[in-house]
C-alpha cells in the first residue's frame, strides 16, 4: 500500500490485474470528489447512506470529530476522464493503535456499500470483483486493518459484487415489505390477528384523548417538538438497557437536525409522529429515496405501551407509503422480533475483516479468540482464567 502522504488526489492510475481501460482516482477530500459523485449519483445503483449529502453531513458532525479522514476511491472507464462507474466512500481512523479503514458514515449506516453502474455490476465476475477491491485497497492509504459491516447481498434489484468478496461472512440480516397497490392486499399476507389488535389499539388511543397522525412533519414548531421527544424516547430506552446514549452528544442530534434542514440529492428525511393531546407519543426519523421509505429510528414513549402506539405509527406509514405509490418499506438491518411480522423480503448482510500488519493481524487474531471464547463456554471460561477473573 502507498503510504498516506502518497495517496493520489485527481490522477488516475490503471487498476493491476485489471482491463487498462479502468482508472482509479483517490480522493483525500469530500470538495474534490463532489462534482464527479452529484453527476453519477442519478445513474448508479446505491442505497440512501450512499447520497453525497448524506455522507457530507456525517462526516461534518460526527465523523470529523471521531478523527475519521476520506479516502475514497472511484472507479472511471474507458479514459483517466472518463464516466464514474463505482465509487467505494471509505475513509479511515485511528482506534487505539490501529489505523483502521471502513466506509464513511460508520455505525449510522445500515448498508455499506458503493455507488456502482447497474451495467458495471452486472459485467463483473465474483473473481473481477475480488481483484479490483485489492487494487482499490493498494491504491488507498496503508492501514492495519479493513473493518466493514452490514454489506448488503443486494444493492436493489442488483447483486452486490463485495458481499462475494473472500472472506466475507453472513452475520446480521436485513428486512423489508414488497408493497402492492392497496394496502389490503399487504394486509393478506400479514396475520389478521396483528392488524386486528393494531385496529383495536388504535380506538383505545383514540378514546383516551385527541389523536393526530402527521405522516410528514414539515412545521418548524412541530418539527422541534418532535425531535425533542424522539431523542427523549430513545435516551430513555439506551439508558435502560445499558447501551451509550448517543443523544447525550450534541452532534449526534446536530446530525439529524442538519439533515432534516438540509435539501439532499435524491434523498428526503422524513420525520412522523402520532400525537396523544398535542404530545409526541411515538415518533419515527427516516428516510426517503426514491420507491423505498427506510424505516430507521423509531420511538413511543413507555407510558402508552401497552397500547402500542409505535405499532400504530408504524402502520399509518405503510398506509401513507403505498397511498404516495411506494414500492419498498425497508425495515433495514437487524432482527427484531416485528420485522419478521410485517416483512416479506430477508436479505442477509456481510461483514469483512481484513489485516495487513503485523499489529493488524494481532488484534484481529486477539478479536477472533474474544469472539469464539462468547460462542463456547468452556473457551470463555478458560480465558477467564487466564485474565484471573473466574
Amino acid at each position: 500500500m502507498p503510504s498516506e502522504a502518497s495517496a493520489p488526489l485527481a490522477p488516475t492510475a490503471p487498476l493491476p490485474s485489471l482491463p487498462a481501460s479502468l482508472h482509479v482516482a483517490v480522493h483525500a477530500s469530500l470538495e474534490s470528489v463532489e462534482s464527479r459523485w452529484r453527476e453519477a449519483w442519478p445513474r448508479m445503483a446505491a442505497t440512501a447512506f450512499q447520497s453525497f449529502d448524506w455522507v457530507r453531513i456525517w462526516f461534518e458532525t460526527l465523523g470529523k470529530p471521531q478523527g475519521w479522514k476520506v479516502c475514497i476511491a472511484e472507479l472511471r472507464a474507458h479514459s483517466p476522464d472518463g464516466p464514474t462507474v463505482l465509487i467505494l466512500p471509505m475513509g479511515f481512523r485511528r482506534v487505539g493503535l490501529l489505523r483502521v479503514m471502513g466506509f464513511l458514515g460508520g455505525e449510522m449506516i445500515d448498508y455499506q456499500a458503493p455507488l456502482i453502474d447497474p451495467d458495471f455490476a452486472r459485467a463483473l465476475t465474483p473473481d473481477h470483483a475480488a481483484r479490483l477491491w485489492r487494487g482499490f485497497i493498494a491504491a488507498l492509504p496503508s492501514v492495519d486493518q479493513v473493518r466493514v459491516r452490514r454489506l448488503p447481498a443486494t444493492i436493489g434489484e442488483l447483486p452486490n459484487p463485495f458481499a462475494a468478496l473472500p472472506g466475507a461472512r453472513q452475520d446480521e440480516s436485513a428486512h423489508a415489505a414488497r408493497l402492492p397497490a392497496s394496502f389490503a392486499e399487504y394486509a393478506a399476507g400479514r396475520s389478521t390477528g396483528l392488524l386486528a389488535d393494531t385496529r383495536r389499539q388504535l380506538r383505545r388511543l383514540s378514546d383516551a384523548g385527541e389523536l393526530r397522525m402527521l405522516p410528514l412533519v414539515e412545521d418548524p414548531a412541530d418539527l422541534r417538538l418532535v425531535m425533542d421527544a424522539l431523542a427523549e424516547q430513545k435516551s430513555r430506552r439506551w439508558q435502560q438497557t445499558g447501551a451509550f446514549d448517543a443523544f447525550a452528544l450534541p452532534a449526534f442530534r446536530s446530525f439529524f437536525d442538519r439533515l432534516n434542514s438540509t435539501p439532499l440529492q435524491g434523498v428526503q428525511a422524513v420525520v412522523s409522529a402520532l400525537m396523544l393531546d398535542g404530545k409526541p407519543i411515538a415518533t419515527h426519523w427516516g428516510l426517503r429515496m426514491g420507491d423505498t421509505l427506510y424505516w430507521l429510528m423509531p420511538t413511543y414513549d413507555e407510558a402508552w405501551a401497552k397500547l402500542s402506539p409505535g405499532r400504530v405509527l408504524m402502520e399509518a406509514a405503510i398506509r401513507r407509503s403505498i397511498d404516495d405509490g411506494l414500492k419498498v418499506f425497508d425495515f433495514t438491518a437487524g432482527d427484531e422480533a416485528y420485522k419478521f411480522q410485517w416483512a416479506d423480503r430477508h436479505m442477509p448482510l456481510y461483514s469483512l475483516r481484513e489485516a495487513f500488519t503485523t499489529l493488524g493481524r494481532g488484534a484481529y487474531n486477539l478479536q477472533r479468540v474474544r469472539e469464539m471464547a462468547r460462542e463456547v463456554p468452556a473457551l470463555r471460561a478458560f480465558v477467564r482464567r487466564v485474565r484471573g477473573k473466574g
